[in-house]
């Protein structure tokens, strides 16, 4: 009776489990709501009317999930970051370590001529 093919019954109890993403596997989401299923259901289950629930809560947590991603692939790449700054940090202190103030400062102006007259320093065009 389903022109897509799908079998309202595993559906309907796969989403009053709560067995979302099995739903979606079992192509809940391919369903096209045409309504055949509520015609032919002799207990007159609103078929139609809760695969629309599960595939909007199907969506949301498909969402959800993307977002949880990009948060995780955020704060690996903030961490990697992180690191690398601490270890830019840990060499600059080494490097410095048996530099008096003055040698520290004369050093970092060495720096920014040396910069400066390679170019590193000139303002984007």
């Amino acid at each position: 009776m389903c022109p897509v093919q799908l079998h309202p019954q595993r559906l309907l109890l796969q989403l009053r489990d709560g067995r979302l993403m099995e739903a979606q596997r079992d192509g809940a989401m391919e369903c096209v709501e045409c309504g055949r299923c509520d015609d032919a259901c002799p207990s007159r289950i609103p078929l139609l009317q809760r695969y629309r629930e599960a595939k909007q809560a199907i969506g949301a947590a498909v969402a959800r999930r993307s977002e949880a991603l990009a948060a995780r692939e955020r704060h690996r790449m903030r961490q990697l970051r992180l690191g690398r700054e601490e270890e830019h940090r840990v060499e600059r202190s080494e490097r410095n370590a048996g530099m008096s103030s003055a040698d520290a400062v004369a050093a970092a102006i060495a720096r920014a001529q040396a910069r400066r007259a390679t170019g590193r320093n000139e303002p984007k065009a």
